[in-house]
């Protein structure tokens, strides 16, 4: 479904395009109003476009409010189902979870981006980026996954791009698919996505 909502914000992209070379026809100045001012793209959709004004606009609407309702709606179900796991992380391994802003498919699978904090974290010592991911995956990572497949592991085609910030501020980064499976770590100077 999420891939469907990629999709139609592509289609929504074409047609935005559409309607603002429209808008270049017509004039200069308004071409350019409606490439940095979306909402005269779309009154000029609805009052001004040169073709089918029905058929456009409502098919802008559509593939604009469509893919942004479905993505906030699974962000909100992300942070039910997420829950009980940062509670019980919280609990058990004396580390702080919050999800991120992002979420991403693959094959099938919807993955929710994950930020923990230890506050031990000043306890693995590393000397590069590969000691640093494993460093963290045997200390941080391994216990999480416990809590993991008793909460949010029980739940299917979901997974987590968890994300542990180090001093240094370079991300180690761990992509779990349910039940609890590490299938891809690496490192990064930028938020683990």
């Amino acid at each position: 479904m999420l891939l469907i909502s990629v999709l139609l914000m592509l289609i929504s992209f074409f047609l935005y395009m559409t309607v603002v070379i429209d808008m270049f026809k017509k004039k200069t100045w308004l071409g350019f109003l409606g490439l940095f001012l979306f909402p005269f793209t779309f009154y000029h959709a609805f009052k001004n476009y040169s073709g089918n004004k029905k058929r456009i606009s409502w098919l802008l609407v559509i593939t604009c409010i469509f893919p942004f309702s479905y993505i906030q709606y699974e962000l909100s179900i992300g942070d039910k189902e997420l829950s009980p796991l940062f509670a019980k992380i919280q609990e058990s391994n004396s580390m702080s979870c919050v999800k991120g802003s992002t979420v991403s498919t693959n094959a099938g699978r919807t993955f929710y981006q994950v930020w923990c904090n230890p506050e031990n974290i000043n306890d693995v010592n590393y000397t590069n980026e590969s000691e640093l991911v494993s460093g963290y995956r045997d200390a941080f990572v391994i216990p999480i996954l416990a809590s993991y497949k008793e909460t949010f592991g029980l739940i299917e085609d979901k997974g987590i791009v968890l994300g542990i910030e180090s001093p240094s501020e370079l991300y180690a980064c761990y992509k779990i698919e349910n039940p609890g499976e590490i299938v891809e770590s690496w490192s990064s100077f930028e938020a683990c996505g």
